[in-house]
């Protein structure tokens, strides 16, 4: 009887145990002994804030030759080297382009891109982008990058995201400076073409994906420009400029110069960009003319704003 009883206390134990242990299992965190609970902290609300596109791969493109451009200005256009632009059009001619031609723009070579992201990259303020539609049905999206720092940047690039308004058709394209240095507290225009179709409604977004810090300005000759004059066409979507370069380089020395023209509506907004080139062997007098189209992706060109770069 006494052994009943004993094993009737015994299960009796053993059952409390087992209930105590579901229970602290079940249980809210404990606090230990000693520990100081935190008062609560009020939860901030965030505000709403339009959420950038998501950034697909650039794919390949063409684009078509207008007057005065070369394959080397092409490239730089598109951020690529002009090597690779070459190699991807075997039929093309490079010193027999003829306006209206189709350029094979390939996308960015691996060891480009990895060059890219390798490269240490300078903080860039970046302009939201201004996008035109042209008549083929095509997208010109132009921004500027200003160069805040202390010290001059080049090989800037910026990678412009489009899509519709849901972001499920998305496309990429890197938008180029047409010069390669930005000095400190200059700025320079950038632009991307998206062919068609584009859809509709739209929007955008974009991202520095390349700005290097210049170490040595050496590579660089200083270059002013003494003076020019823009002709605009009665239509205002053409305009002609003309401009006298001072180079202080050595006499005697072949120079090459490029000049960066961005046409501007009465706004101040980008409406065009264009590189113009020029190369001469400098005098004593250290001149180098210019002479170039740029032309207007729709809106009627206000002024031409022109920025110069030169080297051997």
């Amino acid at each position: 009887m006494k052994k009943s009883k004993s094993f009737l206390l015994i299960l009796v134990v053993f059952l409390a145990g087992c209930s105590t242990g579901q229970q602290l299992q079940n249980a809210a965190a404990l606090t230990p002994y000693g520990a100081t609970l935190a008062p609560a902290q009020p939860v901030e609300t965030a505000e709403a804030t339009e959420t950038p596109l998501p950034t697909p791969s650039p794919t390949p493109q063409y684009h078509s030759v207008q007057s005065g451009e070369t394959m080397s200005s092409i490239a730089l256009l598109y951020g690529l080297d002009m090597g690779d632009v070459v190699l991807a059009n075997p039929d093309i001619n490079p010193n027999a382009m003829v306006v209206g031609m189709q350029i094979l723009i390939p996308s960015k070579t691996e060891s480009t891109a990895a060059a890219t992201v390798s490269a240490e990259t300078a903080p860039i303020q970046l302009g939201e982008p201004n996008c035109m539609k042209e008549k083929s049905g095509g997208l010109w999206c132009f921004l500027t990058a200003e160069n805040t720092n202390e010290y001059a940047v080049e090989n800037v690039l910026v990678e412009i995201t489009l899509g519709d308004e849901s972001g499920s058709q998305l496309t990429a394209q890197i938008a180029a400076a047409p010069l390669n240095l930005i000095t400190s507290q200059g700025q320079l225009p950038l632009s991307a073409y998206f062919p068609p179709p584009v859809p509709q409604p739209y929007r955008t977004s974009s991202i520095l994906i390349s700005a290097i810090p210049v170490e040595d300005e050496s590579r660089y000759i200083e270059a002013e420009i003494l003076d020019q004059n823009v002709a605009i066409s009665e239509d205002g979507l053409t305009a002609q400029v003309d401009a006298r370069v001072f180079v202080n380089g050595i006499v005697g020395e072949t120079v090459q110069v490029w000049l960066s023209a961005a046409a501007v509506d009465e706004e101040g907004a980008i409406v065009g960009v264009r590189r113009i080139e020029a190369t001469g062997v400098l005098d004593e007098i250290g001149v180098i003319e210019v002479s170039g189209f740029i032309y207007s992706a729709g809106a009627v060109i206000d002024a031409v704003q022109l920025n110069v770069e030169a080297s051997y």
